[in-house]
């Protein structure tokens, strides 16, 4: 009984649809001299590249599969066509050999030509497509120093993408991205002076906040110094302005009362008529009492006698207002004082003559005898 024909494996990496691969040649077989009698097992997503015995190949994609396997392939590649992402990163030089721009490299790459990548014989695919991205960027990274990632990240980004799309070669379709910036001991330098500015910056910051602080208090404590003494001075306008018309006496005070409250002058008028008719009358008892006054020699009430006797005269020379009645008008009311008769004369004694020994009243005359009297 004859040995049914088997395929030998060459290589299989065992992989499932959630493997990361770096290859996407899953598996790779030889074909013996009279083929399979079938098509080799594989998944339905997967290409088959057959290999001729004249070197060409003829390619198979997904669903397509051979009903039988011709005699003239000799080999079979099953390539996986999904879409595989690789994130990693690369460092490409600044002007300064010093110093390296760190960069991250985003990818998502897919096998489009499947024999063209079998042709190609690469087996890793993403340094395959960093190579390629390193080799487009590096002359242009280089003429630009470490302080200046953000221009230098633009004109790489402008660089690679004008250029020969990563991977074409190779039968490949490539969406990458990258982020250029600083190495770390640039980045951590950078912030090590921003955390200093920052430092300088908050203290300056604050003294000039202090200063205004200060320029303030300063400023409102002078203005209230100001004002108190400007309130001082006030007060003390106001205590002799008061302290001048309280010495004057009543009629300047009152003056000044119904400047601010006219409505009260029925009120002033009675004050000052009350005040003058006590003053008054002070002034008449004071005079009697001094040409009244007895037990004192004639030489000693000379001269008060003769002040009193100016105080006399000037007490009857003045005029004293005279209330009128509610709602007589005033020209009424200087009818009626024209029409009373003068103030009586007070029956005050005659100062003595100098040359009696003192002072006597004045004995009123005998009345003239009537007829009857006579006889």
């Amino acid at each position: 009984m004859a040995t049914p024909l088997r395929h030998h494996t060459d290589w299989d990496q065992r992989a499932d649809r959630h493997t990361l691969l770096k290859d996407p040649v899953v598996t790779v077989r030889q074909l013996g001299r009279l083929g399979l009698p079938g098509g080799p097992p594989c998944r339905i997503d997967h290409a088959l590249v057959y290999t001729t015995r004249r070197g060409g190949f003829e390619t198979y994609l997904p669903p397509d599969r051979p009903r039988r396997t011709p005699r003239r392939y000799t080999a079979v590649y099953e390539v996986d066509m999904g879409v595989h992402p690789v994130r990693t990163g690369v460092r490409l030089p600044s002007s300064d050999d010093a110093h390296e721009f760190d960069v991250r490299v985003e990818l998502e790459w897919k096998v489009t030509d499947p024999a063209r990548f079998v042709r190609s014989g690469h087996r890793d695919v993403p340094r395959l497509l960093l190579s390629e991205l390193e080799q487009a960027a590096r002359p242009v990274s280089r003429r630009f120093p470490m302080d200046a990632s953000a221009a230098a990240e633009a004109e790489v980004l402008a660089m690679v993408q004008g250029g020969k799309p990563l991977g074409e070669e190779a039968g490949l379709r490539v969406l990458w991205t990258i982020r250029l910036r600083r190495d770390e001991d640039s980045i951590a330098h950078a912030r090590r002076l921003q955390a200093i500015e920052h430092a300088t910056a908050e203290e300056v910051l604050t003294q000039q906040s202090g200063a205004r602080a200060d320029q303030e208090v300063a400023r409102r404590a002078k203005a209230q110094q100001q004002q108190s003494l400007e309130l001082q001075e006030y007060e003390a306008l106001r205590i002799d302005f008061y302290r001048e018309y309280l010495t004057r006496g009543g009629i300047d005070a009152w003056a000044m009362h119904l400047v601010r409250h006219p409505e009260d002058s029925a009120k002033a008028l009675n004050s000052l008529r009350e005040d003058q008719r006590d003053r008054l009358r002070a002034q008449m008892e004071l005079i009697k009492e001094m040409l009244t006054k007895a037990g004192t020699e004639p030489f000693e009430l000379e001269g008060p006698r003769r002040l009193a006797i100016d105080a006399f005269h000037a007490v009857f020379g003045q005029h004293v207002p005279v209330d009128r009645s509610p709602g007589e008008p005033e020209a009424a009311q200087g009818e009626r004082n024209r029409a009373e008769p003068a103030t009586p004369s007070v029956p005050f004694p005659a100062p003595a003559a100098e040359d009696s020994p003192a002072w006597q009243p004045a004995v009123p005359p005998k009345p003239a005898a009537t007829p009857g009297e006579l006889r």
